[in-house]
């Protein structure tokens, strides 16, 4: 029925790190006449003649300033009614820095924040996911950190970005990726009442899109909350190109020299396209013959999952339930390649232990705590989670340990749908489901687990997941946030507890030895589909580090996208869903 195959993609896969590559920059001749570049507003200035060696690279027709300023924002505010239409998810994670003497910076507090944004008035504004977590509570409401705050630095300025307001310079023609840009510098004109945006846009030639922007926001009113960013967007449907990436950096406010790092952040946006999300949306239609029944005011498409209004609703099993409603609310991605990586390891488990388990499988959440748990048969790890495993083996410990629930009957039942009564928000998503196991659940998992993994294919290469255990419980005082599950265990106290001491190995953590890897940064291993919340494993080979600070084991780091345009096939499919 089942045959062992440890050579799977997860194997070599998880040796690639960092989501994209680092985009090489080419200057070509600017395209921009610098006769008209008055026509982009008052005080845009000309640029210098190219070299002759650099002109010849120039294309045929040359544009003015002011026509690539004129294009940016018209497309600008082309987007952001577009987004008026969608309330995509925006998560926020935070690591606050301290100095460290080895290793420059490290990790010493941490934040975080999941919303759905949302564009429909003249402000940037989030809708905060409501939790349960006391946690939470306890933490006090940080003034230097808000949803909104690190929300602003999708969009340059949403109700203001115009020629009256900001003046225009044109700097140089670079390629990021497979795209052409004119690269701009942009600053507020003086006593203007704006949000005050001060940076760089990165603008593609052909449709004049804002592809890319860096800066700060200068305007009195944001400035407790305003930070340097690097703002990155993807063509995402038809022409338009829509807010993806942030990595927001900021040194120490109190020391003068500013060369104490304050703070590191990544903002990550997905779920465009939720209407479309679901893998059994033929049960999750609403009846249409009995319209009386529904809300005329419903607007999450989640919402139609009421067992009441939906046909066949006695198809789905318990757990097919809940990945439904994980999914169209955008926590969770669709079935696809990396569940089936991590299905061939649980498989290469269930095989060398004589287990003959049927229709166990594996989902990935797509936030960033680290997560593991199980539902029914359904094995559920976060993107988080899989970006810093070092390896398949630390995954199969990990998974073995899934797996050891699954053996003892922890998750059948219906202990883990008592939360699920629908219809409820997808913003009270957390409050409603509940996968927590007790204490006595996770220690017989937990000697369970070792003696499935001691079976196992991968019982041999216990020393890395030993690595990152040792690296976990270090850092773990320092990471509450991180290593909170919002739908289960925290995973530092409650996961592979007592796997260490099954470890044949002598060594030990070294976190300034630069070929040792306990555990990879955050966003190393998944590449994510912002509009349609699809995964796939990291394609591009990051480079090695060359100093123990280039780790970053646990920590986040910037975004460097590889840009490229939707192809023609991809255009049109994307523009029919959104239809």
């Amino acid at each position: 029925m089942f045959s062992v195959d440890i050579r799977t993609c997860f194997g070599w896969a998880m040796f690639v790190a960092c989501a994209a590559g680092v985009p090489s920059a080419q200057n070509t001749a600017p395209a921009v006449a610098g006769a008209d570049a008055k026509h982009a507003g008052g005080s845009a200035r000309a640029t210098q003649a190219a070299p002759a060696a650099a002109a010849a690279a120039a294309p045929a027709k040359q544009v003015t300033l002011g026509e690539v300023v004129r294009g940016a924002i018209a497309q600008e505010r082309r987007m952001i009614k577009l987004l008026r239409n969608f309330k995509p998810i925006v998560e926020t994670y935070v690591q606050e820095q301290r100095p460290d003497p080895a290793l420059g910076s490290v990790p010493k507090n941490d934040d975080y924040f999941l919303s759905r944004l949302d564009v429909t008035g003249k402000d940037t504004a989030t809708l905060s996911f409501i939790s349960d977590d006391r946690r939470d509570e306890k933490r006090g409401k940080n003034e230097a950190f808000s949803a909104e705050g690190f929300a602003e630095a999708l969009f340059p300025d949403v109700d203001h970005f115009d020629v009256d307001n900001y003046d225009f310079e044109f700097v140089r023609w670079e390629t990021v990726g497979d795209v052409r840009c004119a690269l701009l510098n942009v600053a507020p004109k003086e006593k203007t009442e704006n949000r005050g945006f001060l940076g760089r846009i990165w603008v593609e030639d052909r449709d004049y899109n804002i592809v890319r922007f860096t800066g700060t926001y200068v305007a009195k009113r944001y400035a407790k909350r305003s930070f340097h960013f690097d703002s990155w967007r993807l063509n995402t449907i038809s022409i338009m190109w829509t807010p993806a990436y942030v990595y927001t950096e900021e040194s120490d406010p109190h020391d003068p020299s500013h060369h104490t790092l304050w703070f590191k952040a990544q903002t990550r946006v997905w779920g465009y396209d939720l209407a479309n999300a679901g893998d059994h949306k033929e049960y999750a239609k609403p009846l249409t013959d009995n319209v009386a029944t529904a809300d005329p005011k419903r607007q999450e498409t989640s919402q139609n999952l009421n067992p009441e209004l939906t046909l066949g609703g006695n198809t789905y099993s318990p757990d097919d339930k809940i990945v439904e409603r994980l999914q169209v609310s955008g926590l969770m991605a669709p079935d696809g390649t990396v569940d089936r990586i991590l299905e061939t390891v649980v498989n290469n488990i269930l095989v060398t232990n004589d287990l003959d388990i049927p229709a166990v499988r594996c989902r990935v959440l797509l936030t960033t705590p680290l997560e593991s748990f199980v539902m029914g048969r359904t094995i559920v790890l976060s993107r988080g989670l899989i970006d810093v495993l070092p390896d398949e083996a630390t995954l199969a410990a990990v998974l073995s340990h899934e797996v050891a629930h699954i053996v003892l009957n922890h998750s059948t039942g219906d202990k883990f749908m008592a939360g699920l009564t629908l219809p409820f928000s997808d913003l009270e998503i957390f409050s409603h489901l509940n996968f927590h196991f007790d204490a006595a659940e996770e220690a017989a998992a937990d000697k369970k687990g070792i003696e499935l993994f001691g079976r196992s294919p991968y019982k041999d290469k216990l020393a890395p997941a030993e690595l990152f255990l040792e690296a976990l419980d270090t850092r773990s005082p320092q990471l509450p946030h991180l290593l909170h599950g919002r739908l289960s265990n925290d995973f530092a106290s409650s996961h592979l507890v007592g796997m260490t001491a099954q470890a044949k190995t002598l060594k030990q953590l070294q976190v300034d030895q630069i070929d040792q890897m306990a555990a990879l940064p955050l966003g190393s291993r998944i590449a994510l589909d912002s509009w349609s919340d699809k995964i796939d494993i990291a394609k591009a080979q990051a480079a090695r580090p060359v100093s123990a600070s280039e780790k970053r084991s646990f920590e986040v780091g910037p975004f460097y996208p590889y840009l490229k345009r939707l192809d023609t096939a991809e255009k049109s499919a994307a523009a029919a869903q959104a239809q």
